[in-house]
């Protein structure tokens, strides 16, 4: 390993960090960044976790930037990026102490440091330098981001506990994509009105998916390219390598297989049966994919916990990109898509989600505390070949979990229906989710 003396690392850091010329730092998301920059003055680390490539970094540079407006001398600002190939031979607990050590020196910095330590995951042993410092009483804020929900895992637990305030970031929700296209002027159209114009941005969106750069690329074939690396990047970097998968073949059919069935049902046995994978493997492919958040399982509720884990899980990919990188099947699966896009939108807002059956299915419910609070359908477009099955499964959960009113979310019309004991509400996509 060729040793990095701390001039070295001073202008390695200087290229990342505000500390001369102020760094561009795009479009602001103004939810993540006012939310994070509140936290500057919580003393837990701040875990920031979420897909490669959904603006943790971003977001990160725009908080540092917003708290040096505010009056922070940009001196007590560090922005550390543990992905930049000059740092790779040097990723070892003590360059962290290296990388501290030029920092102060060069800059002695007075009063509260915020630090930003970005793509942690590569450096072993990270949590004891950070608990450290923490423990210490040093007037340092870190900020620690990752493509691992292990950040927020036991694995870190032991030496962070009572530490960390966490942080999920998502791709761009369609409000945001809105913002990103620079097409805000069509939040302020009734539905009726600007249906037209605010219904070609959303296909675009339902293709495409809310990856930023993707997003503010103009042409289909770049979208497309970037989607693609994308996609190879979770695969071989953020699972194959990091888990150390020998197998390159059957993983890699193996996760084409699940994200083109978004919205259906997984299970090691169905694996096992369709692939030819043991269920242990594909269990645990399973939950490698949950892991760097490609994708996301839902239970069927039950009021039993072993019960809901002795069923199938329900499938979710993180963004409909993801699913168009690996699949042109897009007009024949338009429903699930749809439903995986009504899925991201509440999974921003709440936890807690699961599907459920009857004699009929119901897509979500939606759990506050220990109570079904919603019952939630989703369908395209309802019509009389759909519409009554889809208000049968929302009736009976109505009457089992004892709910007054249930939902269907569809890109079609909006009404209310009243049922014995209550009302089963049809809302627009658009209405829902823009709060038309």
């Amino acid at each position: 390993m060729v040793y990095m003396n701390k001039a070295q690392i001073i202008e390695i850091l200087a290229y990342w960090n505000s500390w001369g010329d102020e760094r561009e730092t795009g479009i602001e998301r103004e939810g993540y960044v006012k939310e994070l920059l509140r936290q500057k003055d919580i003393k837990e680390v701040s875990i920031v976790s979420g897909i490669r490539r959904s603006g943790k970094s971003t977001i990160l540079l725009q908080v540092l930037k917003k708290a040096i407006a505010a009056g922070l001398p940009k001196e007590n600002t560090l922005y550390v990026n543990f992905e930049e190939p000059a740092f790779a031979p040097q990723l070892k607990l003590e360059f962290l102490s290296e990388i501290l050590d030029a920092y102060l020196e060069k800059f002695s910095p007075q009063g509260k440091i915020l630090i930003v330590l970005d793509e942690v995951q590569y450096v072993a042993g990270w949590e004891k330098f950070v608990r450290g410092l923490h423990d210490r009483g040093e007037k340092i804020k870190f900020y620690i981001t990752g493509s691992s929900s292990k950040l927020l895992s036991a694995e870190y637990g032991a030496a962070l506990t009572g530490r960390i305030y966490t942080n999920e970031i998502f791709t761009l929700s369609f409000k945001e994509f809105l913002v990103f296209k620079n097409k805000e002027e069509l939040l302020n159209f009734t539905i009726g009105k600007g249906a037209p114009a605010l219904r070609n941005q959303f296909m675009e969106y339902l293709k495409y998916g809310g990856f930023p750069q993707v997003v503010l690329s103009a042409k289909v074939q770049d979208k497309l390219q970037l989607l693609k690396d994308y996609y190879s990047s979770i695969i071989e970097k953020d699972i194959m390598q990091r888990y150390e998968v020998r197998d390159i073949k059957k993983i890699k059919e193996y996760y084409i297989n699940l994200v083109t069935n978004i919205a259906a049902n997984f299970s090691g046995y169905r694996a096992e049966k369709t692939l030819a994978i043991s269920q242990p493997t594909a269990n645990k492919f399973f939950s490698y994919a949950e892991e760097v958040f490609l994708i996301q399982g839902v239970n069927l509720f039950d009021y039993s916990y072993l019960k809901q884990k002795a069923n199938p899980e329900k499938v979710y990919v993180i963004d409909p990109g993801i699913y168009r990188a690996v699949s042109f099947r897009f007009s024949e699966n338009l429903g699930r898509i749809f439903e995986n896009l009504v899925f991201l939108e509440y999974r921003r807002k709440v936890e807690d989600i699961f599907y459920w059956k009857g004699k009929n299915e119901v897509d979500f419910l939606l759990r506050e505390g220990n109570k079904i609070r919603r019952a939630v359908n989703v369908c395209w477009e309802l019509n009389d070949d759909n519409r009554e099955r889809e208000i049968a499964g929302l009736l009976e959960a109505m009457e089992k979990f004892k709910l007054k009113r249930a939902e269907i979310i569809t890109m079609s019309y909006s009404e209310e229906i009243k049922v014995k004991g209550g009302k089963i509400i049809i809302k627009n996509y658009l209405e829902e989710f823009l709060g038309k």
